[in-house]
């Protein structure tokens, strides 16, 4: 029994250290405020001009981390739709940009443009005017360029082929410029069907170290954010965030060039966005390319193609794979 006795001494004595320890370190809290300076509201400026379509830029105000936001909030405080804006091509005309609703708009309305849709090799300048200052940015849209190839392929061996599937790519790199590329992808299934392109991982690259070779790759679908689901069902939004493929998707794949300016904001920003939530990193500048005071966001512009693809809901084997509708416009 003695055995049993040290250890009832030893845990009752642990017990008065954990309950002394925990009184001596509660009574050390202290309450303080911090004077936290007051926030400079920023412009934000997001606009992209694409190659055959006319331009759209969205123009909203920064806030601070602490602000309580709602929708009524943002429609009159954050967004702008007073202000003037302007785009003017390289080839010299010019065109000013109408607030209105906009399906291809995240939030349903924008600046869009209706006589000056992108044309390759032609630079583009936007002119914003509000509140007595002016900002600037100017884009250029390259040359377009053709993926080699385009298919369904398996995830794994571990995964049915038959209900779930991958995309990959091939093409090759010219080898004769820098190129910078970005994909994006749109579903449509008898479930839902996406209204914005969503962005493939990574969210942009550059040919550095593939340059002039014919490479393939796989398209990484990254989940649509939250925020623009919200008049969705669940069911709808549970299989919008899927990352594969199933039997009875049709999959737009819209494959881009852009340059070097487009390409560091979206490489930039896409870092911040990935990365600014995790407290053990640094912040990352988002770099743009708008000149004037106080202001944040970029002037895109990009050379697209558009391909498609359909899994139907029948398969068919052909030649061992599955077989596929491969369209491009």
């Amino acid at each position: 029994m003695q055995p049993l006795k040290h250890h009832i001494i030893y845990s009752g004595f642990v017990l008065t250290l954990c309950l002394w320890l925990s009184a001596c370190l509660s009574s050390c809290q202290k309450e303080i405020e911090l004077d936290l300076p007051e926030y400079e509201s920023k412009m934000v400026i997001e606009g992209s001009i694409e190659l055959g379509e006319p331009a759209m830029v969205i123009l909203s105000k920064s806030i601070s981390y602490f602000e309580n936001i709602d929708l009524n909030y943002l429609m009159n405080n954050v967004f702008i739709r007073d202000a003037e804006v302007y785009v003017t091509a390289s080839t010299g005309e010019t065109e000013r940009l109408t607030f209105k609703y906009c399906e291809d708009s995240p939030i349903y309305f924008a600046y869009c443009g209706n006589n000056i849709k992108g044309k390759e090799n032609t630079s583009y300048t936007l002119t914003v005017k509000y509140n007595d200052k002016t900002y600037t940015a100017e884009t250029t849209i390259p040359h377009t360029f053709d993926l080699d190839s385009l298919w369904f392929s398996v995830v794994s061996e571990f995964i049915n082929a038959d209900t779930m599937r991958t995309i990959r790519v091939q093409l090759t790199d010219n080898p004769a410029e820098d190129n910078y590329y970005a994909f994006s992808l749109k579903v449509s299934c008898p479930k839902f069907k996406d209204r914005l392109w969503v962005s493939t991982l990574p969210i942009a690259f550059d040919d550095k170290t593939f340059n002039g070779i014919t490479f393939n790759y796989e398209l990484e679908r990254y989940g649509v954010s939250s925020m623009f689901n919200f008049l969705q069902s669940q069911e709808e939004t549970d299989a919008q965030r899927r990352l594969t493929f199933r039997p009875g998707d049709t999959v737009y794949v819209k494959h881009s060039l852009m340059d070097y300016n487009t390409y560091r904001f979206m490489m930039t920003g896409g870092s911040e966005a990935v990365m600014g939530t995790n407290p053990f990193t640094n912040p990352a500048p988002v770099i743009s390319n708008i000149q004037g005071d106080n202001v944040l966001g970029a002037w895109c512009g990009f050379a697209s193609k558009t391909d498609i693809l359909i899994w139907p809901d029948t398969i068919g084997y052909l030649d061992g794979t599955y077989a596929q509708t491969h369209a491009s416009k």
